[in-house]
């Protein structure tokens, strides 16, 4: 679905990312890890056709990507980012079918409301539709953007494999609604869209990922399955940290915890 082939990218003499090649493909959920810095965010933007790396080239399927019209490239792709700021009173739904508006000219049909609440609803924010954004938590509204991005990519009756590029969609969600946002994710990953998502928490990347890309200062450092690449290893090499790796029956996946340092137990005394 999307092929990256060498890429590079630079901001004046400092290197961002660093001859990068990888292939994401369809019906596959891939995580990108790596400590603050590592061009995570630098490599979504690329992959997006916000940014043109400085050397290399993308392929959208067998497309190069930012040769793709904007036009096109919106019904193919769809981004969720860190932060959307708004100072204009947009209710939750008019941000939703902001995501609709590659799939209608002047006013949105009735399939283009339906749909805004199918995903509304689907992020558990129905109850939100005629909320002021600004009034929402910053949880509410980031479920609010990936109902957006959700029914940016619907289109009834088309089969054709779609990108969804989401950066940190958890970041400023509880436990409960990141599983439903990324258990979403996965959904669509079933269903047959190349989904990427950049996370910091190594157990959801280790929960839900069937392909992870560990970085560091720009370069790719180790690539495969939860279990090949979350392993004490690739972790102290990516986060100058070390971890246990714990092995359950009962989950299918690794469960990472921080190795104990701590010699004697720590007393925390109450103060009234």
């Amino acid at each position: 679905m999307i092929t990256a082939q060498n890429i590079s990218f630079r901001v004046g003499q400092k290197t961002i990312l660093h001859k990068l090649s990888f292939a994401l493909r369809p019906g596959t959920l891939s995580v990108v890890l790596g400590q603050n810095g590592a061009g995570k965010s630098t490599l979504l933007k690329i992959l997006s056709g916000e940014q043109k790396p400085s050397e290399g080239l993308v392929l959208l399927g067998q497309d190069d990507l930012h040769k793709v019209s904007t036009a096109a490239l919106a019904h193919r792709r769809a981004v969720l980012s860190q932060q959307y700021p708004t100072a204009l009173p947009f209710a939750a739904e008019e941000i939703v079918m902001m995501g609709r508006y590659p799939h209608f000219n002047n006013k949105p049909a009735a399939i283009d409301h339906t749909i805004v609440h199918e995903c509304l609803d689907e992020m558990q924010v129905g109850a939100f539709a005629r909320r002021s954004y600004q009034t929402l938590s910053g949880g509410e509204q980031q479920r609010v953007q990936m109902a957006r991005v959700l029914a940016q990519l619907r289109d009834k009756g088309v089969q054709e494999s779609k990108l969804l590029l989401l950066d940190e969609p958890t970041a400023s969600m509880d436990c409960l609604h990141q599983q439903l946002c990324l258990r979403k994710a996965k959904e669509l990953a079933g269903s047959g869209y190349c989904v990427l998502v950049i996370l910091h928490d190594l157990n959801l990347a280790a929960q839900f990922a069937d392909f992870i890309l560990l970085m560091k200062h720009g370069k790719i450092i180790a690539t495969g399955t939860p279990r090949e690449v979350l392993r004490p290893g690739p972790i102290a090499e990516a986060y100058d940290m070390e971890v246990n790796v714990l092995d359950y029956d009962e989950y299918d996946f690794p469960i990472l915890v921080p190795a104990a340092h701590i010699s004697k137990p720590v007393l925390i005394r109450s103060i009234k």
